[in-house]
């Protein structure tokens, strides 16, 4: 028998290829479900939702991207282009306050991040309502593949490309894109800080938490509510590391600066533009006024907001306009004063009603008609994405029972955003878009029960 005395070197040189091509695969495949996912938007938008009219929020970031576009910075877009009539209560009396078109005033009712990224399209010529759709499918597409960077991440390539596959076909993510709507930037931001905080946990260089304290920044600068999970996830990974105090508190508070550094100009904008002061936005009296009211409390909507229970809208005692801020504060003082008459209500409107709107545990089906009529959705898509929903809620619930027993931090890191979305719909209102930041949770714990089944009926444990 002849041996054939092995060469070192070609071995090296076979494995690092074998190595190569297992990468190149995983890459090439995750793109392929990219694309595929963009298909699955890019249909649903010329299937079902390119003729829906955008109204609200949805219009306000439109608008507000191409008068930004425009050179106006973040002017207040409805009034600018509208004018307003408003009959206003001035010393018994209803008074009628005209303002003109052309009013320009700052605005800062939604972080800017969405607006900022929209206005790109609108510096690109962009600017119709249908191509600023089109323009943010696009924007929703690499979701998908930081899904599947954090599958593999705490599993292996196989996982990966499982947790992209959930991501490319969720209806409850894609119906997002090409709404023009914050979530679809905020899917991108949840994801994004997952991933960098899966890193941070790795390696608490100061690379890495400088990372991960940007995304986090520009996660807030999506939404305001996001800015949460910064501080929370950073105090978890710190704490349970084997390091001093005075370390963790550095690094803890380098994090916290790094990050404020990040959002500072848009703070600092808003100080200088408004009266009152104003971090991320000045919507939160807005919300909690259109949520607090007997309309909300009581009766059908029960848990839900209501546009009327703002009215009469703020101005002076005199009828002068006041500035967006000063207008937030009156309506938030209105809310507080409900609250305050009506706490004994909280328990029931709050748990049941709300948590359960945004979890769909309560009025499931009259809460996806409601999502029609407030957010444009496709009323089918939503059924499709409920029913996805609940096959995915099991698989998630079985993925934290065994992340639990050996990897409690793999599972705060990526399922950190079910607590604070249920704390958001806590304070504000129940609401299935509310619920968006947490699907990335659903779709990545979904995504490891199934990748413990196919190990089980597969018996392997890696991809090849």
């Amino acid at each position: 028998m002849i041996r054939i005395k092995p060469d070192l070197k070609t071995s090296l040189e076979v494995r690092e290829k074998c190595s190569s091509i297992k990468k190149l695969g995983f890459n090439q495949a995750l793109l392929l479900i990219c694309l595929f996912g963009l298909l699955i938007r890019l249909l649903y938008f010329f299937l079902v939702a390119a003729n829906n009219q955008i109204s609200g929020d949805a219009a306000s970031y439109h608008l507000t991207a191409n008068i930004f576009a425009d050179g106006l910075g973040f002017t207040e877009p409805f009034r600018y282009l509208f004018g307003a009539i408003d009959l206003v209560p001035i010393k018994g009396e209803l008074v009628e306050i005209i303002t003109p078109i052309g009013h320009t005033e700052p605005t800062a009712g939604h972080p800017p991040m969405w607006t900022l990224l929209l206005s790109i399209g609108s510096f690109l010529n962009f600017t119709t309502v249908y191509q600023q759709q089109i323009f943010s499918i696009f924007l929703g597409v690499p979701s998908i593949f930081l899904a599947g960077l954090i599958g593999k991440k705490i599993g292996s390539e196989r996982l990966g490309l499982i947790t992209a596959s959930l991501t490319a076909t969720y209806a409850f993510i894609w119906i997002n894109d090409g709404l023009l709507m914050a979530e679809t930037c905020a899917i991108t931001a949840a994801f994004a800080c997952i991933l960098s905080g899966l890193n941070f946990a790795e390696d608490l260089s100061m690379k890495n938490a400088f990372i991960f304290a940007c995304v986090g920044g520009l996660a807030a600068l999506c939404r305001a509510e996001l800015l949460i999970y910064l501080p929370l996830v950073a105090a978890v990974i710190l704490f349970k590391k084997e390091f001093s105090w005075r370390i963790k508190i550095l690094r803890y508070l380098s994090i916290g600066l790094v990050a404020l550094l990040v959002i500072s100009p848009w703070v600092i904008r808003n100080l200088y533009s408004f009266e009152e002061n104003v971090f991320l936005s000045d919507g939160a009296g807005t919300v909690l006024v259109q949520a607090n009211c007997d309309s909300t409390y009581y009766g059908q909507n029960i848990g839900y907001w209501e546009l009327k229970c703002g009215q009469p809208p703020p101005y002076g005692t005199n009828g002068e306009l006041l500035d967006e801020s000063q207008r937030d504060i009156v309506v938030r003082d209105r809310s507080f004063d409900y609250i305050t008459e009506n706490k004994k209500r909280l328990v029931t409107v709050v748990a049941p009603a709300r948590i359960g709107r945004m979890w769909g545990a309560y009025k499931p089906i009259e809460q996806l008609r409601l999502d029609v009529l407030a957010d444009r959705r496709s009323f089918g898509i939503s059924l499709i994405g409920f029913g996805q929903y609940l096959l995915l809620l099991p698989l998630s619930l079985i993925a934290i029972l065994k992340l639990w027993k050996k990897r409690r931090e793999i599972l705060f890191i990526t399922s950190a955003w079910i607590p604070i979305v249920t704390f958001t719909a806590a304070l504000t209102f129940g609401n299935t878009r509310y619920r968006t930041a947490a699907e990335t949770s659903l779709v990545i714990l979904a995504a490891f029960s199934l990748d413990l089944l196919v190990k089980r009926f597969t018996g392997k444990s890696k991809t090849t």
